[in-house]
């Protein structure tokens, strides 16, 4: 989770953040057209935690004091729309206000290293979606000790999806990720590690292949591990009827699971 919070080539913008109470602060929001969201088109779930992300930086900067040298690791993160995605309208703008409510921190050294917080984001009085996610922040000493044997940068790939299938059988699914370098969304250059946003488009892109015809509404992740380019991890997917069910393997171990939720 690292830095990012402002405008990008993703079209999405937070503004800063204002107070609203105790631990309460809101924002302002921006999403804008950009490539795979058009005019009147619904809005992805993947778009949506990007603004989830995007506000926890700002609320971990400007309202809990974590140093911009900090390294910001998400640790667990949902998100899910209120009702049906909405879509982008004919201006190429959507503007909501996003309001944080910052439940939990943990202090070490007279500084926040982790905090839980919720997100709701409203266009005008209607809200029209939901997240939460807890965020570890970790100083530069720690970070060098925990990561300084960790390569970089990431290994040069241009794969068109974020997961290859290996094998497809029924409702399950084994899958390889992959990225495209090009894309600062897939690889972001100041990581040493795959970022959240890669694992949950694999989730995201496992659930398309198996439900091909249902309307994704919501996605959580939970990361336990700090997830590496190679070997290259794995992804076991699990559809139901209502959701599908993903875990994220690397050198046999479970890095990360998580959970797309579909429309009925």
């Amino acid at each position: 989770m690292s830095d990012g919070a402002g405008s990008g080539s993703d079209g999405v913008h937070v503004g800063d953040a204002a107070a609203a109470g105790t631990d309460a602060w809101h924002l302002a929001v921006r999403i804008s057209s950009q490539p795979g969201l058009t005019t009147a088109a619904p809005v992805p779930v993947l778009v949506g935690l990007e603004v989830v992300r995007r506000v926890g930086v700002v609320v971990a900067r400007q309202c809990l004091g974590v140093g911009a040298d900090h390294h910001l690791s998400m640790r667990r993160v949902a998100f899910r729309w209120t009702g049906r995605a909405p879509l982008l309208p004919e201006s190429g703008t959507l503007g909501a206000t996003a309001f944080v409510q910052v439940h939990a921190r943990r202090e070490r050294r007279g500084s926040v290293a982790a905090f839980e917080a919720s997100v709701t984001v409203r266009a005008g009085s209607r809200e029209i979606a939901h997240g939460s996610g807890t965020v570890q922040c970790i100083d530069p000493a720690t970070y060098r000790l925990v990561r300084g044997g960790a390569p970089r940068p990431a290994p040069v790939r241009h794969d068109s999806e974020p997961l290859s299938v290996l094998q497809q059988h029924g409702d399950r699914l084994l899958g390889r990720m992959g990225w495209d370098c090009d894309d600062p969304r897939q690889v972001d250059p100041t990581l040493d590690r795959l970022s959240g946003h890669a694992l949950v488009a694999a989730a995201l892109h496992a659930a398309t292949l198996l439900r091909a015809r249902r309307t994704v509404i919501a996605v959580s992740m939970a990361i336990d591990r700090f997830v590496e380019y190679t070997p290259r991890p794995e992804v076991y997917a699990t559809a139901t009827h209502r959701a599908v069910e993903v875990s994220v393997l690397q050198n046999r171990l479970v890095v990360a699971q998580g959970e797309v939720h579909l429309e009925n």
